[in-house]
């Protein structure tokens, strides 16, 4: 007899697929999300709050009814203002093999004008009522529901590859082997001069990049990297902030609270008593 699992809406959601997709109503407050990119495509659809979202160079504020569709390989980074409710989309592009050969070179408009984040909700809308199905009949509903949302937006949201576009993917394809070092050792002690060794720049040119790209300098990045794992681990953990701390690589206590307080608003503390409570 065949079981079939029973899965929450508001948890990371990996099917048994050929390809894991993530699909989940996020309900946080002030989360960091620093510079990433994966080979997903993302859509995120604003139900409650507003979120700051970087995508390359671009800057844009999200508030209730926005959604933005982050495109395959595109850096991208975002902030919530407080308390925010979303619904996340992020499918790989393997769900695309044999069905869509194009998905690789296709382009999506960002930031969707409301009225076409109003016009494509109901698809995700009704996502969420087959995600969490216990029949197993409702899988294939699902994944009929994505491939038809998929199918709405590459028809009607494609927009053409411009020049400029692929000179940017191109800068910052130079430095995303930085970014995936600085991802996996922001833990250990980590020296601009040993991150501009991976792509054989000096220094000072790997700064200059790094502020082209992301708008933001190395050591804040590092910092950014460090702040997402120490919040995260703060109310996932009754470990001491001190051993959070060690753990997370950062030796300067003073200049990191002072950061981690700039980004959200409250001492650790603070935000670990709200959490329990």
């Amino acid at each position: 007899m065949n079981e079939y699992k029973h899965e929450s809406i508001l948890h990371k959601r990996h099917f048994d697929l050929q390809f894991s997709i993530r699909f989940e109503v996020v309900d946080d407050v002030n989360f960091y999300s620093p510079f990433h990119w994966h080979n997903h495509i993302e859509a995120l659809y604003v139900l409650d709050g507003q979120i700051d979202f970087k995508v390359e160079e671009r800057k844009y504020l999200l508030s209730d009814g926005d959604m933005i569709i982050v495109n395959s390989e595109k850096i991208h980074s975002s902030k919530l203002r407080g308390h925010v409710r979303y619904i996340l989309l992020q499918v790989p592009l393997s769900a695309f093999e044999g069905i869509y050969d194009g998905i690789e070179s296709a382009v999506f408009e960002e930031k969707l004008a409301r009225r076409d984040a109003k016009k494509l909700f109901p698809h995700l809308e009704e996502m969420l009522k087959f995600v969490d199905g216990k029949r197993p009949e409702a899988r294939i509903k699902f994944i009929s529901l994505l491939y038809d949302f998929f199918y709405e937006i590459l028809s009607s949201y494609q927009v053409e590859r411009k020049k400029a576009a692929a000179a940017s993917y191109n800068g910052i394809n130079r430095i995303s082997p930085v970014l995936a070092y600085v991802e996996k050792e922001f833990r250990e002690k980590i020296t601009l001069n040993d991150a501009a060794e991976i792509i054989n720049v000096s220094p000072e040119h790997l700064c200059r990049l790094f502020k082209k790209y992301t708008d933001m300098t190395f050591n804040e990045y590092l910092m950014s990297l460090r702040i997402s794992a120490f919040y995260q681990a703060l109310q996932n953990s009754n470990q001491k902030i001190s051993a959070i701390l060690e753990e997370c690589g950062i030796a300067n206590y003073k200049v990191f609270i002072r950061e981690f307080k700039k980004t959200f608003g409250k001492t650790p503390e603070a935000i670990r008593s709200e959490h329990r409570s």
